[in-house]
């Protein structure tokens, strides 16, 4: 048996402790790359949920704006505007949900034995995008049709008749008949009016 001296031994101790700590700091390198892509991809999927909602509600705001102004050729512009503004979004989720799918490719290399992928990959995306679409195609119909869009309404027309007397019954005691028939309770007349203009 070979026998080892002290010298060697600490310079096998030291060479094995250098190892260690090298695997000890690319496996931290790893951990940190790991969290910080979780990190992307959380704040990616957050974006991802409200940019849809916030171009849905600056939309309707301008459908609701355009239903108020009173010029044909504004409606038009400001339609047409909602329409640019729903498709341009369309192509911006699309982009997140590339920079999404980067992260998500890069999460699968910390894990390569899960290699299951699911299913359904663009369900969301696709919901927003027949939501945009539709959205954008409706302003587009109310560009080129802005006289059918309105929320102003026609004023009431005035009623063809007006009440020209308001009598009091005197005796509470008698009630009036339900029909038309001449009631004999004494009645007083409280108000007049002028008759109707035709």
């Amino acid at each position: 048996m070979k026998t080892t001296s002290p010298k060697s031994l600490e310079i096998l101790k030291h060479r094995l402790a250098s190892d260690l700590e090298e695997r000890k700091w690319r496996f931290k390198t790893l951990e940190l790359k790991y969290l910080e892509a979780g990190q992307h991809l959380r704040s990616l999927n957050q974006l991802m949920w409200q940019v849809p909602s916030m171009v849905i509600a600056i939309t309707g705001g301008l459908w609701y704006g355009a239903t108020t102004v009173d010029e044909f050729q504004a409606r038009t512009v400001v339609l047409s505007f909602a329409a640019v503004f729903s498709l341009l979004t369309i192509v911006i989720i699309w982009r997140l949900r590339g920079l999404i799918q980067m992260h998500i490719e890069r999460q699968g290399q910390f894990s390569p034995d899960n290699a299951r992928v699911p299913r359904g990959k663009y369900v969301v995306i696709g919901c927003w995008t027949t939501a945009l679409l539709g959205s954008a195609i409706v302003s587009i119909l109310g560009a080129c049709n802005p006289a059918h869009l309105s929320k102003k309404q026609e004023p009431p027309k005035e009623a063809k008749c007006c009440v020209s007397q308001i009598e009091v019954v005197t005796n509470p005691a008698q009630q009036p008949p339900v029909c038309p028939v001449k009631s004999t309770a004494k009645k007083q007349p409280t108000a007049t009016s002028k008759p109707c203009a035709k």
